[in-house]
Parts: C-alpha cells; sequence; structure tokens
C-alpha cells in the first residue's frame, strides 16, 4: 500500500490523515463502481478504515452505499510521485478485479485516473483491449 505516516491524534482521537483519506475514497469509489459491494471488497475496506482510524460514521456510509471519486487533480496532487502513482493504480485494479471480472464502471474509473496520470494512451488501450 502506499506509504502513509502514522494517523495524527487530535483532542486524544486518531485522525486520518487528508491524503490517506482521498486514497481511501478511491478505493471506496473502485469497490462500488459496480454498484455492488462484494463480501471481499468490504472486508478489504474494512480492515483498512479500522487501519487507518477512518471516522466510523464516514466507514459506515462507505461501506453501505456508492463513493463519489476523488477529483483527479486531487489524486494528481497528493501523489506527485510515480511509483506512488502506479501503486494506486495496482491497488484499484486488484479491488476492481475481486470479483474476477472488470465492470464498464470499473474501466471507465480507470480510464479516468490514467489519463489524470498521464498514462501512456497504449496501456489505456490494452485496458480497453482486455475488457473489450
Amino acid at each position: 500500500m502506499i506509504r502513509r505516516e502514522p494517523p495524527r491524534r487530535c483532542e486524544g482521537r486518531a485522525t486520518v490523515d487528508k491524503t490517506r483519506l482521498i486514497l481511501l475514497q478511491a478505493l471506496a469509489s473502485m469497490a462500488w463502481a459496480d454498484d455492488y459491494l462484494d463480501d471481499k471488497q468490504r472486508a478489504i475496506l474494512a480492515e483498512l478504515f479500522i487501519e487507518d482510524q477512518l471516522d466510523p460514521q464516514l466507514a459506515k456510509e462507505w461501506l453501505e452505499g456508492p463513493v463519489a471519486f476523488p477529483d483527479t487533480t486531487q489524486l494528481a496532487g497528493v501523489l506527485p510521485d510515480s511509483s506512488d502513482r502506479l501503486d494506486l493504480v495496482t491497488q484499484m485494479l486488484h479491488m476492481a478485479l475481486t470479483d474476477r471480472w472488470l465492470h464498464p464502471g470499473e474501466i471507465a474509473l480507470m480510464r479516468q485516473l490514467g489519463k489524470a496520470f498521464g498514462m501512456d494512451k497504449s496501456l489505456l488501450a490494452e485496458l480497453d483491449d482486455y475488457c473489450g
């Protein structure tokens, strides 16, 4: 998983880092991109939410219904390093493939992320070929 700082303490409670919150939102959004959260995706997200001490109410919302994909300029801004961007793309693909197939909504998110991160057009074309 992408390098991260330990949770910050605020008034006796840990708070998730803003960067980490955006990354968790992206993963949750990918999990919901096919309008269904399967048991494996739910377990992965729940573990990440606990590990990163995400606000319990927000975690509950993200486990119960679709999550908006964060603005790609925000993602690009918090991940200026290409190896971190590749790590996020890999994690998102893993999340998408937990149910063993890529849904058109998942493909659309991958294309959106790939364009924002400046991925090679031939790589995006391969994704289309794989899924088409």
